[in-house]
């Protein structure tokens, strides 16, 4: 049985990683997370961005950056050695933000290749609200004393096989995810640690050609399943090391639109382990590039 001292380092590790791993990589979304052998729930909300500069050549460059928020609380009431208590009302909050650079090499048409780096910001600690505690509540509580500074790094792999077929868009995608997380744990009890993480996955989908036509703009729709695989920290911390992402995507494609969209979506997601029941939701546009 976990002590409340290793309840609360679980808690603060999933806290942290999962937030980062855990969350899509396009449009806002939002998403609850249930990580049923360490008794923690986790609710997330995420803006990630990425944009692809022109080139004439083989060779493009991209940014990415993300904005990211969670709460984390225990599914029943955990003593901390601050004799505080983690529950649903008294949790912890994260907030982070993250900007970087990376380069994508097409070899064809079907077939790129991309790395890059991402720095990552981020604010975590303990909370103790009155019930009736809602969203507005995390930015006062972003200022908070008891908050500690966490800074991590996030080094991409990727490729991305995409053939163009008359009646639907396949696609293969291996990506390989690496974080390296530097924290000074404010809870009496620890010291400053460092944790790294990181995730394989191989994604699997494809996207219909145009459904429904209006005007300028169509309809199109995504299917996909995904399958991660989680090695240190998170795995520790979460207590599972694999888990499968099945979701669906509606696109809107804006032939007409502002100059710099190109498409406005909504994504619907569900995830599974042995371990964890989640689900994930989002809405966004893609930038043209």
């Amino acid at each position: 049985m976990n002590s409340p001292g290793d309840v609360a380092t679980n808690t603060h590790l999933a806290n942290i990683n999962a937030l980062l791993i855990f969350t899509s990589q396009d449009g806002l979304n939002t998403g609850l997370f249930h990580f049923t052998d360490i008794g923690v729930d986790m609710e997330i909300y995420n803006l990630p961005l990425k944009y692809h500069f022109k080139s004439d050549t083989k060779l493009n460059y991209f940014l990415v950056g993300n904005l990211g928020y969670s709460r984390t609380f225990a599914t029943k009431d955990i003593l901390l050695p601050t004799d505080s208590r983690l529950n649903y009302d008294n949790h912890l909050r994260t907030y982070t933000a993250g900007l970087g650079l990376g380069v994508r090499y097409k070899f064809t048409d079907e077939l790129r290749v991309l790395g890059g780096v991402e720095f990552i910001y981020s604010r975590s600690g303990a909370s103790v609200k009155e019930p009736g505690d809602d969203f507005g509540d995390a930015i006062e509580d972003f200022f908070n004393k008891n908050y500690n500074d966490n800074i991590s790094y996030k080094l991409l792999l990727e490729s991305v096989y995409k053939p163009k077929l008359e009646t639907f868009n396949p696609y293969i995608k291996l990506a390989y995810k690496f974080y390296d997380t530097k924290s000074d744990f404010t809870f009496d009890a620890f010291s400053s640690f460092k944790t790294q993480s990181s995730v394989l996955s191989l994604s699997s989908g494809f996207e219909s050609n145009e459904l429904w036509r209006y005007k300028s703009s169509y309809l199109t729709l995504e299917a996909y399943l995904n399958a991660y695989y989680l090695d240190g920290a998170v795995e520790k911390s979460v207590h599972f090391n694999k888990y499968a992402k099945l979701g669906g995507v509606a696109y809107w494609y804006l032939e007409d639109g502002p100059l710099w969209m190109e498409r406005v979506f909504l994504e619907v997601s569900t995830i599974k382990a042995d371990g964890l029941d989640g689900y994930n939701y989002g809405v966004g546009f893609s930038l043209k590039y």
